[in-house]
């Protein structure tokens, strides 16, 4: 179902399963918005780079990480929309390398109906994203709260 902007607490953690990026991910990605840059669909090309190999496109990492997210519970159906991501890739993702998201509840907005959330990616413990999300989710409406009967 996801959570209220006023069940979410600060400090509280959530990690993702792992989720391995594939060749299809990243051709697909590649056809989807027309980026076809050499280091990520030509693998001669991408041999002569510094990470050895094709790379998966930065914001296919971010958008499966945040994707990802949303099996953590704290979104589902929840949320309403996304107001805002800033982002880091301190390192790239291979294909073959399997992400794994821990995501930190950072701020509170319960005025404005937000949250952000602190982001961490990573491959094999390194750091490959780094970055926040800000959502918008619902307040919870008292008045809908089913009432128990005795």
């Amino acid at each position: 179902m996801g959570l209220y902007v006023e069940d979410f607490e600060i400090n509280v953690t959530h990690r993702t399963r792992g989720r391995t990026i594939g060749e299809g991910d990243v051709s697909q990605f590649a056809g989807l918005v027309g980026d076809f840059t050499p280091v990520h669909v030509d693998e001669v090309f991408a041999k002569s780079t510094p990470f050895g190999t094709r790379i998966a496109h930065g914001p296919l990492a971010m958008a499966t990480a945040i994707g990802m997210l949303t099996h953590t519970g704290i979104l589902g159906e929840r949320v309403i929309g996304l107001v805002n991501l800033n982002w880091d890739f301190p390192g790239p993702v291979k294909i073959g390398d399997t992400i794994v998201v821990t995501v930190t509840v950072a701020e509170l907005m319960p005025d404005k109906s937000r949250a952000r959330l602190a982001c961490v990616c990573a491959v094999a413990g390194e750091v490959v994203l780094d970055g926040e999300a800000l959502v918008k989710v619902p307040k919870e409406d008292k008045a809908k709260r089913p009432t128990m009967r005795l």
